[in-house]
């Protein structure tokens, strides 16, 4: 009976603590839903639903009009599109936030340790991952990435012998995001970490057979076929290694470049880095193959750049929670149980202990689950409130200017800041932009083209007599405005985020 009631409130707890964590997730996934990349794919993503087929040839900008375009979101853009024509704002917020708490669940079960454990790795987790967490097709590969994950592990543990839908997640995935590369970069360090494991340590009894290992790699390689279903065909395998200029790229792209530590915003990311290092040391357990390789290659692509953390943290995660319970049931907790039996012996003596009752208990519970939900709610509620979303945009957008182009300018073509492409991509639907967030259309000379013209180096009259630009839409401190009005344009309109010129 004793054993029953014991075995109850354990399953309780595991609950009530995979709830709380989750809803303290989606606590801090509701934020303002915006994100210079979010406009253009709502507006691919609107061309596509009205055309009734994806949105394959650019027809938004004046540099690279009529140019074929491998749109490896198309089918998450539609989704976005849906979501904000329907739902607004707050549709967009609710979005991010359950595919968050999704991503985040699977990863709870993937973790190894107790229910305490989890909870704190997934909050750490979390915090090196919300850098990211913006209404884009990313989030969906992140999910489908954290799915894999725990499939793989299953696999490896022995709990499932299931492959054969591999080739249908990366189907859909090739449909919904070009993150799927990183699905095949996981089946990769996997494979080759189980190979390592097959030649170092066969007798190991966690150690996969050949056949085993096999099935793996012939699934693996269908998968890779698979994925080049849908309207990009052969072309979705050149995602992963079209590049547009790195120099050009890290100057202008900031989640591309490497990251700085010298920034709060990363320190989740050395706290995660150098938890997993002290686990590794502590555990007295051996490292796998799979987790030395994962280590090593998604550390070095978080290093590189910052827009590979979120796939770091989801791998480090789960060799953490391994290595850090390997530890915690090996040094630390027979320690802390010895101070916790004498701690009990002292407290018998001189106390009576007596325990909530099961019903007191529950009614706790939900009152603690329900506070943080609604908190939750309530801020997801008032940061997707379009009055909350403007405020926030005027701080970073040309609302203003762009409503003065709106009313009082002729449609032509704009010199536009990187930043902000996509935005103007949604509101002037008859003018036409130099550059968006798609940085894999223009390659690295238009962009390089943009970072000089906007500092005024070069030839940059030239390049706005060659590509017949009508209005330049910069910041206002950028060196163009002054060099620009030496050459004959005029401010039209100015205010503190954006300077408008036009020609005399």
């Amino acid at each position: 009976m004793k054993s029953t009631q014991q075995t109850s409130s354990n399953a309780s707890l595991q609950t009530l603590m995979l709830v709380l964590t989750l809803a303290l997730v989606f606590l801090m996934a509701a934020r303002v839903p915006v994100d210079p990349d979010m406009w253009w794919h709502l507006r691919t993503g609107e061309e596509t639903v009205a055309a009734g087929q994806p949105y394959l040839t650019d027809t938004l900008t004046f540099t690279r009009y009529g140019a074929p375009w491998v749109n490896h979101s198309w089918l998450s853009e539609v989704v976005l599109y849906l979501i904000y024509r329907y739902g607004g704002t707050i549709g967009l917020g609710l979005y991010v936030a359950l595919l968050v708490v999704a991503t985040m669940a699977l990863l709870y079960h993937t973790l190894g340790g107790g229910v305490f454990m989890k909870a704190g790795i997934i909050v750490l987790t979390s915090a090196v991952m919300a850098l990211v967490w913006s209404p884009r097709p990313q989030l969906i590969s992140f999910l489908l990435f954290a799915g894999l994950n725990y499939w793989l592990q299953r696999y490896m543990q022995r709990k499932t012998r299931l492959l054969w839908p591999l080739p249908l997640v990366f189907i859909l995935w090739g449909n919904l995001h070009a993150g799927y590369s990183l699905g095949f970069m996981l089946l990769g360090i996997t494979i080759g970490g189980l190979i390592l494991d097959r030649l170092l340590w066969p007798a190991e009894v966690t150690t996969l057979t050949w056949p085993e290992i096999g099935r793996l790699s012939d699934w693996t390689a269908i998968s890779l076929l698979a994925v080049v279903v849908n309207p990009n065909g052969f072309n979705t395998w050149k995602i992963p290694f079209q590049t547009i200029g790195k120099e050009a790229g890290v100057q202008y792209i900031i989640e591309w470049a490497s990251p700085d530590f010298h920034m709060t915003q990363t320190l989740p990311y050395l706290a995660l880095l150098f938890a997993c290092v002290i686990a590794l040391a502590w555990s007295g357990k051996r490292a796998s193959g799979s987790e030395i390789t994962g280590l090593t290659l998604f550390g070095v692509a978080s290093l590189l750049s910052q827009r590979n953390f979120a796939p770091f943290a989801l791998f480090t995660a789960v060799v953490l929670s391994n290595h850090a319970a390997a530890a915690w049931n090996g040094l630390i907790s027979p320690r802390l149980q010895q101070l916790k039996e004498g701690y009990k012996q002292s407290k018998r003596s001189t106390h009576d202990q007596r325990a909530l009752s099961p019903r007191l208990r529950k009614v706790v519970n939900l009152t603690l689950v329900g506070l943080i939900l609604l908190i939750a709610f309530g801020r997801l509620i008032y940061v997707t409130h379009p009055t909350i979303v403007k405020a926030n945009m005027q701080n970073y957008y040309p609302i203003a200017a762009v409503d003065y182009l709106e009313k009082y300018a002729k449609p032509g073509n704009i010199f536009n800041d990187y930043g902000w492409g996509g935005y103007l991509d949604w509101r002037l639907r008859e003018f036409k932009v130099f550059i968006d967030g798609r940085a894999d259309l223009y390659g690295g000379d238009i962009i390089q083209e943009v970072i000089d013209t906007t500092d005024a180096r070069g030839d940059w009259q030239e390049a706005l007599d060659y590509w017949q630009v009508d209005y330049i839409l910069v910041m206002p401190n950028v060196r163009l405005v002054d060099k620009a009005i030496e050459a004959d344009w005029e401010i039209l309109f100015q205010d503190k985020v954006s300077v408008l010129l036009g020609k005399k």
